[in-house]
């Protein structure tokens, strides 16, 4: 697949959600923190109730890219709505990245709702124009 047709697929699928989904509009809350020794940048998402098997991760010159979907499954269990918050559906989080990073090597986790993707800061200055899709397991990780 063509570099620059990943992002158009990412675009093509969360568009369709959106169309099929009019859950409310789903804007993850995220933390950039770059490691002491300045070698890794850490991304963290707050994603709770998005299944980690329906992640996709990727990175775009200096911005990454983050799609998936929370599922509402126990909404036909609890009645009546009486007051909704909880936003529910596909949603897809563009992050400018402050320095750059290399494309391989990503490593992503998920625990208690929370995403962690490192990421190894490059160790030039000088940003690839490509996009390439992170290929990544995200581990949930149990205790």
């Amino acid at each position: 697949m063509r570099q620059d047709e990943l992002l158009a697929d990412f675009e093509l699928a969360y568009n369709e959600l959106c169309r099929r989904r009019r859950h409310g509009r789903i804007e993850p809350n995220a933390d950039l923190c770059l490691s002491d020794d300045e070698r890794t940048l850490v991304v963290t998402l707050e994603i709770a109730g998005a299944d980690p098997d329906q992640l996709r991760i990727a990175l775009e010159d200096r911005h990454l890219i983050v799609f998936g979907v929370r599922e509402d499954h126990e909404r036909a269990s609890r009645g009546a709505i009486l007051m909704k918050e909880i936003a529910y559906g596909p949603f897809l989080k563009r992050i400018r990245l402050p320095i750059a990073v290399n494309h391989n090597g990503a490593a992503a986790s998920y625990h208690d709702g929370m995403l962690a993707i490192r990421l190894s800061v490059a160790e030039s200055a000088r940003v690839l124009s490509n996009r390439t899709e992170v290929k990544v397991v995200v581990k949930r990780i149990t205790i």
